[in-house]
């Protein structure tokens, strides 16, 4: 029986162990974190993301736990209506358009999933060092353990420990903005996924989660000097006072114990090939997004499906890699590259030929096509 170590516990990481064990491969994944965990913000999925959780076996519990929707809008800063269009189905099949939930219990799904397929899951452990074999690699983790495995997958996130050891330094790229997720309850009247666009420099967007929950994202541009400030409360506010609308209506609603992370933007993408002999990187690790398209959760999940898939199909461990990475390189690049493009129409408005619903519109029905 082949088998596989599978490093990260992220999404990536979990539907990877899981499509790998759903084809009795022997997996074990690896955390250097005490517990698999994720952000108390949201998530959004698009429909190439519920399309992918359907071939995991895990859909209709993460539809249980979230907040179905069919279209999209866009508001201006007054809280007007722009446009209104709907969220293409992904191609072969009738979930919804998308899909709010918390990221916790998208985690907590990915994890049962994972150990119902029999997944050894250990965390606290950490990969020092990786040596190849040709036709199987040994791993190394903190403490000294080494283990042999016949296939590794990296899926441990945009600083990937296996990818620097793999393809030695890749470029990070730093964006020039930032996002605050604010958990928040849900207005009645929002029903969809929507964004206020054209306040300068700074993008609001809601994402319903549940019947009476949500999570809005503000966007804005940073320096690389940037670093958040210990009131995180006020600053949302402070983002929040020129805008009418749901912004104006959320921004009465932000407390002091309000639930708010910070993140910046920044992306890479690894060139090809994404394995070296047994090793292969995927998900961040191979091709870290912006949320501008609300699709990174969906292209790592289908990278997991697609390796079980490539490697399911009897060619061998070997020429399952190679014709995962021909089938997945530009999909994830054409995802990486939009959202960079969106970014810097956010944090440059005004730009000539900026066409940001145009290409959102193009890009949800890119991505909603087969994989």
């Amino acid at each position: 029986m082949t088998r596989a170590l599978v490093v990260g516990g992220g999404i990536g990481g979990l539907a990877a162990a899981t499509a790998l064990a759903s084809r009795d491969i022997d997996v074990e994944l690896v955390e250097r974190e005490s517990e698999i965990h994720a952000l108390g913000s949201g998530i959004t999925l698009v429909g190439a993301a519920l399309r992918a959780l359907d071939r995991l076996g895990v859909y209709e519990d993460c539809l249980a736990h979230g907040y179905a929707m069919d279209d999209f809008e866009l508001f201006d800063p007054a809280g007007h209506q722009i446009t209104r269009f709907p969220l293409p189905k992904a191609v072969g099949t009738d979930h919804p358009g998308m899909v709010g939930m918390m990221r916790p219990e998208l985690h907590r799904i990915l994890l049962a999933r994972a150990q119902r397929a029999g997944v050894t899951v250990r965390t606290g452990a950490e990969v020092t060092g990786i040596e190849h074999h040709g036709g199987s690699a040994t791993v190394t983790l903190a403490g000294g353990e080494r283990s042999r495995y016949d296939l590794v997958v990296g899926a441990d996130g945009l600083r990937s420990t296996v990818r620097r050891l793999v393809h030695g330094d890749v470029e990070i790229r730093f964006l020039g903005q930032g996002i605050y997720r604010v958990v928040l309850s849900r207005p009645a009247e929002l029903t969809t996924e929507c964004q206020i666009v054209g306040g300068e420099d700074t993008t609001i967007g809601f994402t319903p989660t549940g019947p009476d929950s949500m999570y809005m994202y503000v966007l804005f541009p940073i320096d690389t000097s940037f670093r958040p400030g210990p009131d995180a409360p006020a600053a949302v506010r402070e983002r929040l006072a020129p805008f009418g609308g749901f912004a104006a209506t959320a921004r009465a609603e932000v407390r002091a114990t309000t639930p708010i992370n910070y993140t910046s933007f920044e992306n890479l993408l690894v060139g090809e090939p994404w394995h070296r002999d047994r090793v292969l990187v995927l998900g961040d690790a191979a091709h870290a997004t912006t949320p501008h398209l609300a699709a990174g959760a969906a292209m790592c999940l289908e990278d997991a499906v697609a390796l079980g898939e490539e490697l399911g199909a009897g060619a061998g461990v070997d020429d399952g890699l190679r014709t995962f990475g021909k089938r997945r390189f530009d999909r994830c690049r054409y995802v990486v590259e939009t959202s960079a493009q969106i970014s810097f129409w956010e944090t440059h408005p005004g730009t000539p030929g900026a066409d940001h619903a145009g290409l959102m519109g193009q890009a949800f029905a890119q991505i909603a096509q087969p994989f």
